[in-house]
């Protein structure tokens, strides 16, 4: 068991009280498949429907979507060997093009 010095505060009791640390940028929310955007992706996913993502680097990229994170749409490119992964903070618009 780890004591703390006279005047020294327990780390956690600062998150009981309410007050918050700065958030991890390395913790990821999960995915919530009660949305929505979730679920039409996940149908997207299951018939394989060819996609067009817009990204904010006036970028587009058009394949199929694979699999989705709370992070990452990754994306098989016509022709391509491996997925590029697209991160969601980076996407304007999804449209179907099948």
């Amino acid at each position: 068991m780890c004591r703390l010095r006279s005047g020294e505060e327990n780390p956690d009791a600062a998150l009981l009280r309410g007050s918050s640390r700065p958030p991890d940028p390395m913790e990821t929310t999960p995915l919530d498949p009660s949305l929505p955007g979730v679920r039409v992706l996940q149908s997207w996913i299951r018939e394989q429907l060819p996609l067009s993502i817009d990204l904010v680097s006036n970028e587009r990229i058009e394949g199929r979507l694979v699999w989705q994170d709370s992070e990452f749409l990754a994306v098989e490119r016509p022709g391509a060997v491996r997925p590029v992964l697209v991160s969601r903070r980076h996407v304007i618009v999804i449209r179907t093009l099948g």
